[in-house]
């Protein structure tokens, strides 16, 4: 029926994490602090190549992203290119940006 649990908590260890990987300025080769289609598919198939090479289910799932790269492309930009200029700007993407301050 009614009852109530309270926990001593104690703080063992603590330990820095992974460093956050900046995979915008990964992408952006020419760093111009935009991301074109050219860029994204050459990072893409970066990628896809490095899965491929670690064969098994990733292997797989590698030649399916293959196939459909040109598409993939498409998807990232109709999701991050807010403005729709064909580029999508470092405000614009979502995904890790930051180095380690």
């Amino acid at each position: 029926p009614n009852a109530v649990l309270h926990f001593d908590v104690e703080l063992v260890g603590a330990e820095e994490g992974p460093t956050p990987v900046n995979v915008f300025k990964q992408i952006d080769l020419n760093n111009d602090m935009a991301l074109s289609r050219e860029e994204i598919s050459g990072y893409l198939k970066q990628q896809v190549e490095t899965m491929a090479n670690a064969g098994g289910e990733q292997g797989e799932e590698a030649k399916k992203m293959m196939e459909d790269q040109d598409k993939l492309v498409e998807e990232i930009f109709a999701h991050e290119d807010k403005d729709k200029d064909g580029m999508i700007s470092h405000e614009e993407f979502s995904g890790p940006k930051h180095d380690e301050l």
